[in-house]
């Protein structure tokens, strides 16, 4: 192209780069140059000299390959966001194509869905996300209403011709949604796990005790066949996850290769499975282990109601109840309606086999393996701060022992092995360290 001034209001900066005022006053960068069929077109571009870079050797790669180059700056949203919604994501499972399209529904398309894809800046996402916010909406939420609408840019970009700037990749950290600040449901301490077990009734007690000694999701516990339950010796026992249920009661594959993993369990959960199948009336390889009286998988709102019923019944040994808030009534009598994320959950199972693991000292690797999450570093986004714990748990007593562990071994007294009130684990001596004379 050539490098006299387009126009009196654009300035170059260097080839095919342009720069100019906007209607605000506010330095802008354009990128010049020639579609397929020879017109001239400028592109705005939300950043700076190197994202104008990546655009235009994106441009005139394209059409140096002889690709057609022809921009679509009439493209709304709610036309782009459509097209992906009947193509990508058809081919999904049921509960993400639902995600998605709450997102594209109930926020994205009321938000600008008719304006144009060129129009829409980092500026109004983050302004979004800060309404989201402040209508009350959690940080997982608001990050799955921001991944439609970048999967949204990005499909329009690669399929219908559209090539202006992505301005969710443009957001800045600190803007992005903190799914490790959410607030985390309730989980199981020991106490009430073993109470809720004690207080089930069959076929759920099994069902929650897989949950709670293998993190798996409901979904996939409801998914597993006779075959995926190796019982042939009760001391090697282990699970192995293949498959799940959706709501509907349909058997799924798992949404990663990742999450297709084996699981070893105890005897004491072996012994439970063991005489779960002499109780069932269908054990073939392909029969599911946790079934209806008509064979069908058990429906998760069912399971939902039987947890609560187990809870409602849990009570210590001293025979308080564990989850108190189940027994609390207003001023007439009647049982106060408990408010979603008060009380334990299925998943809860899940977050307390996973804390529980951490705070034994699993690493995040093994944890990620048990949960099946895509790679560990998911696991160290949702556990963090049972992760960041453990590690300055560790720091602390290995600092300590440096700066105590020599001082004590040389200060104690002799022990008498005969004296019923000393410790019998003996502690040895530093190697370097003399005897007194």
């Amino acid at each position: 192209m050539s490098g006299a001034n387009p126009s009196p209001r654009r300035v170059r900066v260097e080839a095919n780069i342009y720069s100019r005022t906007d209607s605000r006053g506010r330095k802008v960068l354009e990128i010049g140059y020639r579609d397929s069929a020879g017109k001239q077109r400028w592109q705005r571009v939300d950043g700076g000299i190197i994202a104008a870079r990546t655009i235009r050797n994106d441009l005139l790669g394209r059409r140096g390959k002889g690709e057609r180059v022809e921009p679509s700056p009439r493209l709304r949203f709610d036309e782009a966001a459509t097209a992906w919604r009947e193509g990508q994501v058809a081919d999904l499972r049921p509960a993400t194509q639902a995600a998605y399209g709450s997102a594209l529904r109930n926020h994205l398309y009321p938000r600008g869905g008719s304006r144009r894809l060129d129009t829409i800046s980092v500026e109004d996402v983050a302004a979004m996300i800060r309404d989201l916010r402040a209508n009350g909406l959690s940080e997982w939420t608001i990050h799955s209403i921001l991944t439609a609408a970048n999967r949204t840019f990005k499909f329009a970009k690669r399929r219908m011709g559209w090539h202006g700037e992505n301005p969710v990749a443009e957001l800045e950290k600190g803007e992005r949604p903190s799914v490790t600040a959410a607030a985390r449901r309730p989980i199981f301490t020991p106490e009430q796990l073993a109470a809720t077990l004690a207080a089930a009734r069959e076929p759920y007690k099994t069902l929650f005790a897989v949950g709670s000694v293998t993190g798996a999701r409901l979904s996939e516990c409801l998914g597993l066949v006779w075959e995926d339950v190796g019982l042939s010796d009760l001391d090697a026992a282990e699970i192995r996850f293949e498959h799940q249920v959706d709501r509907l009661g349909r058997l799924q594959p798992l949404k990663t290769a990742e999450s297709r993993r084996a699981v070893e369990i105890p005897r004491s959960l072996a012994v439970m499975l063991a005489t779960h199948k002499l109780r069932s009336s269908d054990t073939r390889p392909a029969a599911f282990v946790f079934v209806t009286r008509t064979g069908r998988p058990i429906n998760q709102r069912e399971v939902g109601l039987a947890l609560r019923r187990a809870q409602a019944r849990a009570r210590s040994p001293s025979g308080y109840s564990v989850f108190p808030i189940l027994h609390e009534r207003d001023q007439k009598g009647r049982p106060r309606p408990v408010a979603r994320g008060l009380l334990p959950s299925f998943h809860s199972l899940r977050h307390s086999a996973a804390s529980e693991a951490i705070a034994a000292g699993d690493s995040a690797e093994e944890v990620s393996w048990q949960l099946g999450h895509k790679n560990s570093l998911i696991t160290r986004a949702i556990y963090v701060r049972e992760i960041k714990s453990v590690e300055r748990t560790a720091r602390r007593r290995a600092r300590m022992e440096e700066r105590y562990g020599r001082m004590l071994a040389f200060s104690r007294s002799p022990v008498d092995p005969s004296d019923p009130d000393v410790d019998a684990v003996r502690l040895s001596e530093p190697e370097d360290a003399q005897p007194e004379r």
